[in-house]
């Protein structure tokens, strides 16, 4: 297969401080206005983080790499956010580290040309990409076993297939089918997640624990509150397509973990992704590039159990 690198985004990035130890308009990123960050954007609308004494404020930075540059600099704490970036910021040398994931798996839909009818069909041909070493990559590398610029690539036949989310997935809905469901394939991979650098983490345990009870509200309020998921949606979408809305919130309700635990198999694929460029990924354990503490934490004490009764077993 040939892989096709859609351009990047341009970005002017925003610099926000954060007072010692003000929580007020805190600031917590998030690299995409795509589905699998509606339970945040829901605890954001629905007034979960002010309901655990966070006063925050979401702040868009459309790359992990971008991301996790903005937590190092100190211009936010904590963001959401692919998580190969938050391992190649802790290969790097930075004291980085993913905490509650947001999709466990690589949250794609591989749309494809009519002529594909089969995975085979796709080699030899382009297939696109966003980024070497994205989630991307991984799904279309892991697929053949060997968003917008993507959707605009495939409606203009630049490549015949590409790992889409919703809503970039409506933009092909004419022109091309759904060839794989990447949720669907028993494959893991840190999608997004949380990151932090563990100085913050470490000094702010309080503050952790009550980002992530407002954060897994905001997630249950996702599958059980359509009609504030929904105004959620649109407001981070900036669009009051009802299609595209539902479209957003199916997607979600698909991916978004209910309960936001890493996975070692996820942070395995990453590594495995970045040997290839860094010796220290080849003897590095997936352990060491993240932190389920509050997470679990909440849930041996029956936070999950009491938040979702029998609609977590679904």
């Amino acid at each position: 297969m040939k892989l096709f690198k859609a351009a990047p985004f341009t970005l002017i990035l925003l610099l926000f401080s954060i007072g010692s130890g003000n929580a007020k308009d805190m600031p917590i990123g998030y690299t995409s206005m795509g589905g699998i960050f509606t339970g945040l954007f829901v605890a954001q609308e629905g007034g979960f983080f002010d309901k655990y004494g966070i006063q925050s404020k979401l702040v868009l930075i459309p790359s992990g790499s971008r991301m996790a540059q903005a937590i190092l600099a100190g211009d936010l704490p904590i963001g959401g956010g692919a998580g190969n970036a938050s391992v190649d910021a802790a290969l790097a040398g930075a004291d980085f580290v993913m905490l509650g994931a947001l999709a466990k798996v690589p949250a794609y839909y591989v749309m494809a040309l009519p002529e594909i009818k089969t995975v085979e069909d796709l080699r030899g041909k382009v297939v696109g990409i966003t980024r070497f070493g994205s989630s991307t990559d991984f799904a279309m590398r892991w697929l053949l076993r060997d968003n917008v610029a993507l959707a605009t690539a495939i409606r203009n036949r630049l490549v015949v297939a590409g790992p889409l989310s919703s809503p970039a997935n409506l933009r092909v809905k004419d022109v091309a089918r759904l060839l794989v469901d990447m949720g669907k394939v028993g494959v893991y991979f840190p999608h997004d997640a949380f990151m932090a650098r563990r100085v913050f983490v470490n000094t702010n345990t309080d503050f952790m624990r009550r980002f992530t009870m407002a954060y897994s509200e905001g997630v249950h309020a996702l599958f059980t509150q359509p009609e504030l998921a929904y105004r959620a949606i649109k407001k981070y979408n900036r669009t009051n397509d009802m299609e595209v809305v539902q479209s957003v919130h199916q997607y979600a309700m698909n991916y978004v973990e209910k309960i936001p635990y890493n996975t070692h198999e996820g942070t395995e694929a990453v590594l495995e992704l970045a040997a290839a460029r860094s010796a220290k990924a080849k003897t590095a354990r997936p352990e060491e590039f993240y932190d389920d503490r509050f997470v679990k934490e909440l849930e041996t004490e029956g936070f999950y159990k009491k938040l979702w009764g029998k609609g977590l077993r679904s």
